[in-house]
């Protein structure tokens, strides 16, 4: 039967009852026109028989057949049809973009409540993991797409074969380690939806930190919003701005004495967010340690407060408009210890935040850790620091300074009162048959002090073995000065270049002959100055007071006993441009004297490989009215260690060389300024300095050959006195690579004076000008305005399970051809027609009305 009906129909390509397949016209009527149609066939069929003659049934048969035949007519003619619509479903996108920049290295990522802070890329994969299963559910309904991004946005192909579309794949990626230097995830969102052009887009996810040289485009945020592309942003790492704290340079000396009191001077930056400003708030602070590695106990801690501003504040770059200003704070600290076992150690200082942050907490994590440590290797030496003593008379300082000598186990003196024409005086802890005559003699010795004695003592060869002891073997000086010979009486000597004032050092300030320096004519006390800390010198307190070693109490005249009642008045301006004054003398009687009265009372000055101290007052000891030995004590012992620690290590540097900036920018120009602090060297007005630049990386690739640059310093005499003697010399070097740079003298006139580890260097480090590691915080604004914006929403990792709840459906059914059957030109049609008729026909001849 069926096959009977296939052939009337012909049916050979759809049939009743197939999945899909449906009846239906070509020309559609409603059914109010079926039923119009209907009711004017039968009203035909009637009127066509209502007077003719027969039965009321025969008519009534004739009439029906009629009517059948004039519907059959208006079916054939609407045209029936079997119709297989072809329809295609297509499943909408989900843009996923991971982050793939170097900062989700940083370690501030919260974990477990009371757990260590994770990576942000550690944080990232833990919530990748976690929400495996919301992934798969998006594969397997929609077209998920996985892509990775920094500067800009790639697909990520995950257990793929060839051929095999990517949504395919439920998997989660493997997008390596977070290596970029930049973000742009305004470039990255312009790629991605380039990725999904013309495809039913239901939502772009972003997981990443916030941190991008470039935020969404105004033009990017009116195409999402147009498109109703919504954006849904996981942020990553801390949410609070946090500061990157890191020790710029630490300096210690390469070799002292073991029970010496050895100072480490650290240099700190803090880099971040702006520090507070507001009245009262309290500056941002940090934690500084120095530490023993070979038993990693702590050898002395300081907490610094961030209250220096850097010397030029960096603004935002103004190829990175997303990237805010910097606020770049420094502070100095120096450590102290006092190492009791000899030999050759390793020593580190480390940097951490304290607790509080000492700003609302901003700091209270560590952002970048390779910055926050410094080695300082350190030779310590088991044997007495060896100290010549001569002077030329008893005075109380003398008597004071050498019990201070012969007390102090750690010290091997030998102290002598000398006098032209006269026996010599001996004491001290050793005897010594002469004085020295030879350089071998001289080298017995770490220091010698000088006090108020005649140079006749001394022949002319002993007194330049002195000089070259000093400027080529380290030999350390102290001058004390006198009302008898020091200084003026040496000025003619060969270690007149070894005094840090030239002859004109009192001249015009006070009584006196125009040959002989002038003193104060009323006591005086004494003010240290910043710059004796580094030195650690002066340091006499026996703990800080606001930041301070110094103890207020010497400085105040009322005390009495701080009082010095005897000083030299030296002229600022007869300083050496070389020589550091660490300690000035201020008039104790005229309280209301300016602080321009004050002239230089301890002074120190490199010469050579070594350092002169001159005291221009012989009345230290005074202070013991005021407690004891103890002042009196540190004073002297801090410089004679100080002296002693450079003339074995020779550690003393010739010159003082730095970068300007010393972070800077690939393309833009960089100062490299070398600024003389040896007399000797500013003596020898080098008409050139040479320098080289190099990575800073250890072995053998960092000195190739393609990694050296040098350069030449030329005087730098803008500005100044072209008869002057120039102590700065600079050059402009103009980096176009990125990485860390160190720059190293290797002019012969400053290698011979800074021998060994000790080389003059300093430390660069170059930036691509949208490398977002210069400020690796995060940006959770940022990422929180582009959901507000485009109507997404800013979730946590546990919300990550809502995301498939949260996109749109944006799925299109697309209409292809469809597949038809006609049914109005088939056999069974022709048949139904001429059937009705046919029935109709022979009804008429039956009632004889055809």
């Amino acid at each position: 039967m069926n096959d009977l009906l296939s052939w009337l129909l012909r049916l050979d390509r759809l049939r009743f009852g197939d999945p899909g397949v449906e009846f239906g016209f070509t020309r559609e009527l409603p059914s109010w026109g079926w039923v119009a149609v209907v009711l004017a066939a039968a009203l035909l069929g009637w009127y066509g028989y209502r007077r003719l003659e027969g039965s009321r049934a025969a008519r009534f048969t004739l009439a029906s057949l009629r009517a059948l035949a004039l519907i059959a007519l208006a079916v054939i003619i609407a045209g029936p049809r079997l119709v297989k619509p072809n329809e295609v479903e297509e499943p909408d996108w989900v843009l996923v973009l991971v982050d793939r920049s170097a900062s989700l290295t940083v370690k501030d990522a919260p974990s477990q409540p009371g757990a260590p802070l994770t990576t942000r890329d550690q944080q990232l994969r833990a919530a990748l993991d976690a929400s495996r299963p919301v992934w798969s559910q998006l594969a397997a309904d929609r077209v998920l797409v996985w892509m990775g991004f920094d500067s800009t946005a790639w697909e990520a192909r995950p257990n793929q074969t060839p051929g095999e579309p990517t949504a395919a794949s439920a998997s989660v990626p493997d997008f390596g380690e977070p290596v970029g230097r930049r973000t742009d995830l305004n470039r990255a969102l312009d790629a991605a939806l380039k990725r999904a052009a013309a495809r039913p887009l239901s939502g772009v996810v972003v997981l990443s930190d916030g941190r991008s040289i470039e935020p969404p485009s105004r033009a990017l945020l009116r195409r999402l919003e147009a498109e109703k592309v919504p954006v849904f942003t996981l942020a990553l790492g801390s949410e609070k701005g946090l500061a990157d704290l890191a020790i710029r340079h630490a300096e210690a000396p390469r070799t002292a004495f073991v029970r010496d009191i050895v100072p480490v001077v650290v240099e700190l930056e803090r880099l971040g967010p702006a520090a507070p400003t507001a009245p009262g708030s309290a500056a941002p602070t940090a934690v500084v340690e120095l530490i023993d590695d070979t038993t990693g106990s702590v050898l002395d801690t300081r907490e610094v407060t961030f209250d220096q501003p850097a010397p030029a504040p960096r603004a935002a770059s103004p190829d990175a408009p997303g990237t805010p200003a910097l606020d770049e704070r420094r502070a100095t600290a120096t450590l102290i210890s006092q190492p009791s076992i000899a030999g050759k150690t390793n020593w580190s200082v480390r940097i951490k935040p304290s607790a509080g942050g000492g700003a609302g907490g901003a700091d209270a994590v560590e952002l970048i850790e390779d910055n926050n440590r410094v080695d300082l290797p350190i030779e310590l030496i088991d044997r007495p620091l060896r100290v010549l003593y001569l002077d030329g008379y008893p005075r109380w300082e003398y008597r004071y300074l050498k019990n201070v000598l012969v007390r102090e186990s750690t010290v091997s003196s030998a102290v002598t009162l000398l006098a032209p024409g006269r026996r010599y005086i001996q004491e001290g802890s050793e005897a010594i048959d002469a004085l020295p005559a030879s350089p071998e003699d001289w080298a017995k010795w770490d220091v010698l002090i000088l006090g108020d004695l005649w140079p006749g003592v001394f022949t002319s060869e002993q007194l330049t073995q002195i000089r070259e002891r000093v400027a080529l073997a380290g030999l350390g000086v102290v001058w004390i000065a006198g009302e008898g010979a020091v200084p003026d009486a040496w000025r003619s000597t060969p270690l007149a270049d070894l005094l840090p004032f030239t002859a004109d050092g009192g001249g015009g300030l006070s009584s006196g002959s125009a040959d002989s320096t002038a003193a104060w004519g009323e006591p005086v006390v004494m003010r240290a100055l910043p710059a004796a800390d580094p030195l650690g010198l002066l340091r006499l307190a026996e703990a800080p007071v606001d930041g301070s070693w110094w103890p207020a109490r010497l400085s105040d005249p009322a005390a009495g006993w701080s009082q010095l009642r005897w000083a030299q008045k030296i002229d600022r301006r007869a300083v050496k441009p070389t020589t550091e004054v660490l300690a000035l003398a201020h008039p104790a009687l005229d309280r209301a004297a300016a602080d321009s009265a004050d002239t230089p009372l301890v002074m120190s000055m490199r010469f050579g490989a070594g350092r002169i101290i001159y005291v221009a007052t012989d009345e230290i000891w005074r202070w013991r009215y005021g407690r004891g030995e103890f002042y009196t004590e540190r004073f002297w012992l801090q410089i004679v260690r100080l002296l002693g620690r450079e003339s074995v290590a020779r550690s003393g540097k010739p010159a003082i060389l730095q970068v300007l900036p010393d972070r800077a920018q690939t393309d833009r120009p960089v100062r490299i300024e070398l600024t003389l602090i040896d007399q000797q060297l500013v003596d020898a007005r080098p008409q050139s300095l040479k320098v080289r630049i190099r990575r800073a990386s250890d072995g053998a690739a960092a000195d190739s050959g393609d990694d050296l640059i040098e350069l030449t310093l030329t005087p730098d005499t803008a500005g100044a006195d072209a008869r002057a003697t120039p102590r700065t010399y600079s050059t402009t070097w103009i980096p176009t690579e990125s990485g860390r740079f160190k720059v190293e003298a290797i002019d012969p006139a400053l290698v011979s004076m800074s021998p060994g580890s000790a080389a003059l260097a300093a430390n660069i480090h170059v930036w691509q000008p949208d490398d977002e590691m210069r400020q690796p915080q995060t940006d959770h604004a940022l990422l929180a305005d582009l959901s507000k914006a485009t109507g997404g929403k800013t979730l946590n990792a546990a919300e990550l399970r809502t995301l498939p709840s949260l996109l749109p459906n944006r799925r299109l059914k697309l209409a292809g051809e469809p597949d038809i059957q006609t049914l109005w030109d088939t056999p069974l049609a022709l048949i139904v027609v001429v059937v009705l008729l046919t029935a109709e026909w022979i009804g008429r001849r039956l009632l004889r009305l055809a």
